[in-house]
Order: structure tokens, then sequence, then C-alpha cells
């Protein structure tokens, strides 16, 4: 489920992490354990998944620069 949900974070949004440089999967995974993402079923137009803005900084913070 974790590599479920690093994928979806490295698909989805890496451009809205802001991140200079390529991040390997090790840094991911740490990442996304340590900050604990929160995300929610978004029904709108299109069913999707989306991170919640409070998770981008705590994913920014996780991440190297």
């Amino acid at each position: 489920m974790q590599r479920l949900v690093i994928r979806l974070i490295q698909e989805e949004f890496t451009p809205l992490l802001s991140l200079s440089t390529a991040v390997t999967e090790a840094a991911w995974a740490r990442a996304v354990a340590l900050a604990d993402p929160t995300f929610y079923y978004c029904t709108a137009a299109e069913p999707a998944i989306r991170i919640c803005p409070e998770s981008y900084e705590q994913l920014r913070e996780q991440l190297p620069r």
C-alpha cells in the first residue's frame, strides 16, 4: 500500500511540491512515512484521490532539496 501512495504522490504531485532535484525511492518512502500525508476522495467532475494541501508542506520538509 505504501508503494502505491508513493507512486501517486510522485506522479501527480511532484510538480506541486516544487522539487528541484530527482528524489530516490528511499527518500520518498522515508518522507511519506514521516509526513503521513492525508488524502481524500474527490467526486467532482471526475472521481479522483487528492492529497490534502496541508500535507504538501509536511512532505516538502521531509524530502531532500
